[in-house]
């Protein structure tokens, strides 16, 4: 068995943005586009620095290359004609513009009296972790309706070949991203199929890499979980810290972050949300064991300076700070009595430790 590749990306997308018009026709290539179902649609996009596309509309498909200038999916099985809508963020003349796109899917008329014979590739799973398995299966179907497994006996089109794997009829998952799969046999080519492919860490799901021109065009950047931590912010965490409760104050200090980056002149309202983080951080580093638990953060770590680089990573997001720590001047914040400390973490420890990441 063979299989070819072509290189690949997903993405994600930003909220709180202000955008400029964007003329569609100067931006996508074709904005209507009409498919038939279980074909391959390309989405065109031109002229950018940066590209980012989504879906905002009809049955859900997955995007492939979401982040690059041609955004591929295969058009999802229709009874009746359906409307597609896709929207686009790009980066064009150092600004954020968005345009968007339509695809009216069609269903796939087959004559039963001519239909002749067809190749059929499925996946018992097309949402898989990093490093797992699943089967795939090669039919070949005859006018006649008789169908026999042709799986050991195909080349494989795989849209990146460093994704995945494959032995036998067994695919095995090697990194994140979305890809697209066809087979061939002799002179007979399959559907395609669609795999997404995403990476697990003590139980959380990370988000897909952001595109960084996009992810730093604006304030808050990208967080297409919405769980209030940037894409990026949140991949860094899980690579750098390993233990499940030090990565849960992590991500508690990177959503007070985004808190007070909102709105700086609310710094008085939102410094307890940075208060938190801190009694919830010194609880795990020196006073767990005063309640028979372990200190799971040591002494010479500190979450806050650690993550500051990453977070403030651009003028805009320095600048929102530096207005924050202003706003607080001249104020009084006393502290809150220790007891309390553990209180003040906003996540839910039992959970945590057992993988159930809300």
């Amino acid at each position: 068995m063979k299989y070819f590749g072509f290189a690949i990306n997903i993405l994600l997308l930003t909220f709180l943005m202000t955008f400029t018009a964007c003329d569609e026709e100067s931006l996508i290539v074709d904005n209507n586009i009409s498919a038939v179902s279980e074909e391959q649609v390309v989405l065109k996009a031109k002229g950018s620095a940066a590209y980012s596309w989504k879906q905002v509309s009809g049955i859900q498909v997955l995007l492939v290359n979401s982040h690059s200038k041609h955004a591929k999916f295969i058009a999802p099985v229709v009874a009746s004609e359906e409307i597609l809508t896709f929207e686009l963020e790009a980066i064009k003349d150092d600004k954020v513009v968005k345009a968007q796109a339509t695809v009216t899917v069609r269903p796939k008329v087959v004559d039963q009296l001519k239909e002749k014979t067809t190749l059929k590739l499925t996946l018992d799973n097309t949402s898989l972790n990093v490093d797992t398995n699943t089967t795939l299966h090669v039919t070949l179907k005859h006018g006649n309706n008789k169908e026999r497994d042709v799986t050991e006996q195909v080349e494989l089109i795989v849209s990146d070949n460093d994704a995945v794997q494959i032995t036998g009829n067994i695919l095995q998952t090697k990194k994140e991203t979305n890809i697209i799969l066809q087979a061939k046999y002799k002179k007979f080519t399959s559907n395609s199929v669609s795999l997404e492919i995403y990476k697990v860490i003590n139980g959380h799901r990370l988000p897909p890499e952001p595109d960084e021109t996009l992810n730093n065009s604006t304030l808050l950047g990208i967080d297409t979980n919405n769980n209030g931590v940037r894409d990026d912010v949140e991949r860094w965490i899980f690579a750098e810290y390993d233990h499940p409760i030090v990565q849960a104050v992590a991500m508690q200090n990177a959503r007070a972050f985004q808190i007070i980056l909102v709105d700086p002149s609310k710094a008085r309202e939102t410094v307890k949300f940075m208060h938190n983080q801190t009694d919830c951080e010194l609880y795990y580093q020196r006073l767990a064991e005063d309640y028979n638990e372990t200190l799971v953060i040591s002494r010479s770590t500190n979450l806050y300076k650690e993550s500051r680089p990453l977070i403030l990573n651009t003028k805009e997001r320095n600048r929102a700070y530096y207005e924050y720590n202003l706003a607080l001047s001249g104020g009084v914040y006393p502290g809150r009595p220790w007891d309390t400390f553990k209180n003040s973490c906003d996540f839910n420890e039992t959970k945590v430790l057992s993988g159930e990441w809300e």
